[in-house]
């Protein structure tokens, strides 16, 4: 029987996060995941994202405080937020996923401690309508297996996609 090879496991502490086309860096972000209500009856569950919050060190930068007081002033301005998994510092994209549609819900600046050295943080979080788990750049094009992936393995060919559904589960 042929030995098979397990896929290494992927670390959470190095990613990039761009806010439409610009890359911003944070320290934290998450979580990515969506919900079902399942103490509805199958026909009425609803389905939703919930939301991500992104954490970094309070700079002068006022950039994400300003979209958060824009949304607040009424003025649609609803970005795509991508956030790439890398295998290690630098490294290459191992894994992306795309927030369509995201608005910040809430801002929050730091907290202050006169007993205490930590490094201000400012918190965005953000609603979405569409969460997007994007094809790494080593996996083929959706409907086209990989070549030296049998399909037999349980790979999927497409990227697995999250949708806000009203219809039962």
């Amino acid at each position: 029987m042929p030995v098979r090879e397990l896929p290494p496991l992927l670390g959470t502490s190095h990613f990039r996060v761009f806010i439409g086309a610009r890359e911003l860096g944070f320290s934290e972000v998450g979580p990515l995941s969506s919900e079902t209500d399942v103490t509805l009856p199958p026909l009425e569950r609803s389905h939703r994202f919930e939301t991500v919050v992104l954490r970094r060190a309070l700079t002068r930068s006022t950039e994400l405080y300003d979209w958060r007081r824009k949304i607040m002033s009424g003025k649609g301005d609803r970005r795509p937020v991508t956030i790439h998994q890398l295998d290690g510092a630098g490294g290459a994209i191992v894994n992306s996923w795309r927030l369509d549609g995201a608005w910040p819900c809430r801002w929050s600046g730091p907290s202050f401690n006169a007993a205490g050295n930590d490094v201000a943080i400012e918190e965005l979080e953000l609603a979405y309508d569409d969460l997007v788990w994007l094809a790494a750049p080593d996996k083929p094009a959706p409907g086209k297996p990989a070549p030296d992936r049998p399909q037999s393995e349980g790979l999927s060919p497409s990227p697995a996609r999250a949708r806000k559904k009203t219809e039962g589960a």
